[in-house]
Parts: structure tokens; sequence; C-alpha cells
């Protein structure tokens, strides 16, 4: 039985903190697709419990709202393990692309939001 050399303290610090921030996009994707499932029911149930209401799109942003939250959910475990493998290589640098990409992302699907809000 060989014993393994514990990680630096270091190491472990940057582990930890990957693995925050990748919970933190499970907690935020989870959200987003129990609350797209949520959206889409409740505008089928006034679809059919009121035919006079008008529901224009609720479904498609609950769709929306559900395709967003597995794609994060995909996303994320795969930079947690890309950055996983960094931090053990000893060569992670952040990633801007990445970060301007998820923020354009929200920046759209909030305008779009907003639009939504304002055209109803």
């Amino acid at each position: 039985m060989s014993a393994e050399t514990p990680a630096p303290r270091g190491r472990v610090v940057e582990h930890l903190a990957n693995e925050r921030t990748h919970l933190a996009y499970v907690r935020t994707a989870i959200v987003l697709f129990t609350f797209g499932i949520t959206l889409h029911q409740f505008s089928q149930f006034v679809a059919e419990h009121r035919p006079d209401a008008t529901v224009v799109a609720g479904w498609r942003v609950g769709l929306g709202m559900v395709i967003v939250g597995v794609t994060l959910a995909l996303w994320s475990a795969y930079r947690f393990d890309v950055v996983t493998r960094q931090i053990d290589d000893g060569t992670y640098r952040p990633s801007r692309l990445a970060m301007m990409l998820l923020s354009l992302v929200v920046l759209v699907l909030g305008a779009a939001a907003t639009i939504w809000l304002l055209w109803r």
C-alpha cells in the first residue's frame, strides 16, 4: 500500500473554489429548468381554464428556460473538468471568452424578457 503525498494547501483551496463555482452553476441550472417547467405548466393551465385569456408565449419562455438550464448544467460539468485538470497541471488561466459568452447570454435573455414583458 503506497501512501499518496497530500496536495499542497494552495491546490486544495483552488479545487474547493472550483467545486463551489460548479455547485453554484448547478443550483442556477436547477432553478432555471424547474421554473421553466412551472411556467410552461402554468401557461397551459391558464390556456385550458381561461379560453379568453391571452397566453402569448408563456410555454415558449418556459421551454427556453429549460433548454438554457440544461445547457448551463452541461457547460458547468465540462468547465469543472477543464479547470480541475488545469489546476492539477498548474496551468490554470481564467477563461475570458467563457465569461464574456455567459454574460452575453444572460444579457440577451434579460433583454428578451424585458421586451416580452413590455410587449404584453
